[in-house]
């Protein structure tokens, strides 16, 4: 039986991308393990991330084993219910990892914005760590703009930010300083990781209007 995207009629007058699809399909069975992440932001975390990094999550998932087993801490932040017992069980042999529960307070097709008058609670996890404690933040779930505002001063000088699906909006949308460099960026055939570094130095820290 043929997969579900290769029934899809639309595909039939899309021969590049039924044919990068079919190669990502095949990437992807062929390193089960991986986070569902482009396969450039995997080769360049593993080489980046140290044992010694303390890491935040928000969206876990196969990433965040895989990350457990990468750094020396690590929070994860899921609002899906079955999803976190899932990710909770697959812990299991990682003491050094958590994955927790936290129920959006918003409808998840909701649209986000970068500001809220109250916090969301999911994304005032954040607020646990002090300032320029955490060397690695990935931003993969819901309120991605305010995570990352919220992130960006507890980032030590050096420490990455990794944003999946970036795609969706122009990079400077994303609310992250003009100052911190892209370290990495890389896309498969359904979407785009980009990783920031935070400047070892103090810049200036302004971001695009949209996220002010």
């Amino acid at each position: 039986m043929l997969p579900r995207f290769l029934k899809a009629a639309k595909y039939i007058h899309q021969p590049v991308y039924l044919i990068r699809r079919v190669a990502y399909e095949s990437y992807r069975l062929r390193h089960p393990e991986e986070p569902w992440l482009s396969p450039g932001a995997v080769r360049f975390c593993n080489s980046a991330l140290k044992r010694t990094d303390v890491a935040l999550e928000w969206g876990s998932g196969r990433s965040t084993k895989w990350f457990a087993a990468r750094v020396g801490k690590l929070l994860s932040v899921e609002f899906d219910s079955d999803w976190h017992r899932k990710v909770s069980a697959d812990l299991a042999s990682f003491p050094n990892a958590q994955c927790r529960f936290v129920p959006l307070e918003h409808a998840p097709d909701e649209g986000t914005v970068a500001h809220y008058q109250k916090v969301p609670a999911y994304v005032a996890v954040v607020d646990e760590f002090a300032d320029g404690s955490l060397d690695f933040v990935v931003v993969d779930g819901h309120y991605r703009q305010a995570c990352i505002l919220e992130a960006l001063p507890k980032l030590k000088p050096q420490g990455l930010l990794l944003v999946d699906d970036t795609e969706r909006l122009p990079l400077a949308d994303w609310g992250v300083p003009l100052s911190w460099p892209v370290v990495h960026q890389s896309r498969d055939v359904l979407r785009q990781t980009t990783i920031w570094e935070k400047p070892s130095q103090s810049l200036p820290t302004s971001t695009s209007p949209s996220a002010e």
